[in-house]
């Protein structure tokens, strides 16, 4: 019945707008159960629409140049589809590690060629435990919005992955991705934003088993999303927690 026919809140929420200078971005959130529909009611690649406004441009951040093309190759790693979805997560982090590098080395300006040049090199993994069950209780140690959300992820701990769909978690990863690969501007932590990507998917399987793919994704989104305070928290633990390293997230996903 188109937009007039919905009220304000569903006209404005669950909505992320980020303006970065010459773009905006729009996207919903997968808190809202009719947005959660949509991400989750197609096997498809995600994609997104763009179309061009009579609105003047601003200056971006001069990372853009760089952040745009990267963020298109990590997007391609996560859909090839031919290959399994743990190689093209592990692709999508090891590609942001390297690009972490030349971001803390100010040389932003090669971004762009190692989007299009990167290719997967082999890489040793650090002996460890894997992310998990540490990751569900750094979570239950956020600010829980809903009262049962600490048991859901007390009991994720004791149950087993469930099965779902690749195409399914490739598509939850897109949405997060291009979400929050280009939040890089404002900090350059780049690989961190990467590994909150990854973490999102893979607790979204992890919690499967407990309720359900569809409430799992609602719930992590709602608890998650939500808060900056939360988004922040996680960002401090991928550079302080040993157990949320990039060598760990590398074994959980070759484990």
């Amino acid at each position: 019945m188109g937009a007039e026919a919905t009220s304000l809140t569903c006209r404005t929420h669950p909505r992320f707008i980020e303006e970065y200078g010459p773009f905006r971005e729009v996207s919903l959130c997968a808190s809202c159960p009719a947005a959660c529909d949509l991400l989750l009611g197609s096997t498809a690649p995600l994609s997104f629409l763009e179309r061009e406004t009579a609105e003047p441009e601003e200056p971006g951040d001069p990372w853009l140049c760089g952040l745009l093309p990267l963020r298109e190759r990590m997007l391609r790693e996560l859909a090839d589809r031919p290959r399994p979805l743990q190689e093209r997560l592990e692709a999508f982090l090891l590609l942001a590690a390297e690009a972490q590098i030349l971001l803390d080395e100010d040389r932003t300006e090669d971004l762009a060629a190692l989007a299009a040049d990167w290719k997967k090199r082999e890489t040793a993994v650090p002996p460890g435990p894997g992310l998990f069950p540490h990751a569900l209780r750094v979570l239950s140690k956020l600010e829980a919005l809903d009262g049962d959300w600490r048991e859901l992820l007390r009991r994720a701990e004791e149950a087993p992955p469930a099965a779902v769909p690749e195409t399914l978690l490739e598509r939850l990863g897109t949405y997060f991705a291009f979400r929050y690969l280009l939040k890089a501007v404002n900090d350059g932590d780049l690989l961190g934003q990467a590994q909150f990507c990854v973490l999102m998917v893979l607790t979204a399987q992890r919690l499967t088993a407990v309720c359900g793919f569809w409430e799992a994704v609602r719930r992590l989104c709602c608890e998650v999303e939500h808060s900056e305070e939360n988004l922040e928290a996680l960002r401090l633990a991928f550079l302080r927690d040993a157990a949320l390293s990039p060598g760990a997230f590398l074994c959980q996903m070759r484990s």
